[in-house]
């Protein structure tokens, strides 16, 4: 009775260490998923800012060479444009967290357990 009992001490064990590999695993998947989705929004906002300050250069220029009134309007509509792509920044990243999870979570879809019931003794 006793090589009983270690076996299915044996079997708790090898369910729970199966159990908390498979929540380390969910755990890293997510993180995957965050760090993709902050990535996406960083670059997102680099791409916004390099194009913006690009902009606000040249109407700089402009106005040290020209009249100005015409750039003073342009700088307004790059900032206003600016501001916009960054209202829709976190909706973007939140997209593609729910991307990654998706995607991952496909991945981890096993075929049909293979887990039998045993019978108690």
């Amino acid at each position: 009775m006793g090589a009983k009992s270690s076996s299915g001490q044996s079997s708790n064990f090898s369910d729970q260490t199966k159990e908390l590999r498979n929540l380390t695993v969910e755990a890293a998947r997510v993180q995957l998923a965050a760090i993709t989705s902050l990535v996406k929004f960083w670059s997102g906002w680099a791409q916004s800012a390099e194009t913006y300050t690009q902009g606000i250069g040249e109407e700089l220029a402009r106005i040290s060479e020209e009249d100005g009134d015409s750039s003073l309007t342009r700088i307004g509509d790059l900032t206003r444009e600016y501001m916009r792509e960054l209202a829709k920044l976190p909706a973007i990243a939140a997209e593609q967290f729910s991307s990654e999870i998706e995607k991952l979570s496909k991945r981890k879809e096993p075929g049909p357990r293979t887990r039998s019931a045993r019978a108690k003794e």
